[in-house]
């Protein structure tokens, strides 16, 4: 229906850009619980030293294997040597496109929080929206 003369005219349609790509993401998957722990723990212990870092650190369950990906920003190189020595214990991952944007956006999420969260949860435990 045209609009008379004089009447606001609505906006135009926005262009919703695609998502940006993560720039840094890095993954293993672990046979067991307990490697996959240590990985987990000595990567993020590695990123919590690292003043010059903007990543985080998950471990989760995928299709009956433990995983442990890193993602965020590209870390200095000596950082991702380390994280390289961690996650080479496990074996490489691609993790599938909606695990990423999910953890990207916990990672948002916990960004908007604060400097450094930390949550911890056990399988079977309901996550907060």
């Amino acid at each position: 229906m045209p609009l008379s003369e004089g009447e606001p005219r609505p906006p135009p349609p926005e262009d919703k850009p695609e998502q940006e790509p993560i720039p840094y993401h890095r993954a293993s998957r672990f046979r067991g619980e307990s490697s996959s722990r240590r990985a987990y723990f000595q990567a993020q212990d590695s990123i919590f030293n690292e003043p010059e870092c903007d990543l985080s650190a998950y471990r989760f369950l995928l299709r009956q294997f433990w995983h442990v990906a890193v993602l965020g920003e590209p870390p200095p190189e000596d950082l991702e040597h380390k994280l390289q020595d961690i996650l080479q214990r496990g074996e490489p991952a691609t993790l599938p496109p909606e695990i990423l944007k999910l953890l990207s956006e916990r990672r948002a999420q916990a960004s908007r929080e604060a400097p450094w969260v930390e949550r911890h949860y056990r399988p079977g435990e309901k996550l907060d929206p």
